[in-house]
């Protein structure tokens, strides 16, 4: 499994919401986000679907990880994805554990820690 899923009773602008008041909550910074619809509306006039991709960070989490071994940075920050249909969203995190595991060869304990923070964070939504 490479990404932890799930669907909220809420759109997406309150989800995105939502999400950034827990980030904060349990110590994590939201770096950035890229508002996918936009950039596909403005370059090809398009209606697209609500997407967003936001890039997430535990600075302590980043510190200890990248630490260990530097190919940690080619999988941080994390990433949540959140698409929505007007009524509802699904959220999606991918699990570095995983990839950390199968690609550089790391003991997925402390990445999954981490993911673990986050992911009862994204379930109290």
């Amino acid at each position: 499994m490479y990404k932890f899923e799930r669907i909220v009773d809420l759109d997406t602008e309150k989800t995105f919401l939502k999400i950034s008041q827990k980030l904060k909550e349990i110590g994590f910074a939201l770096l950035s986000y890229v508002d996918v619809k936009e950039i596909i509306k403005n370059k090809f006039g398009d209606d697209f679907p609500v997407y967003y991709i936001l890039d997430v960070c535990k600075p302590e989490a980043a510190r200890e990880l990248i630490g260990r071994n530097h190919d940690f940075g080619l999988y941080l920050p994390c990433k949540i994805v959140i698409e929505g249909d007007g009524k509802r969203s699904k959220i999606k995190m991918l699990l570095i554990s995983e990839l950390a595991q199968k690609y550089i060869d790391e003991d997925p304990g402390r990445p999954r820690f981490y993911e673990n923070e986050l992911r009862m964070a994204l379930e109290s939504i």
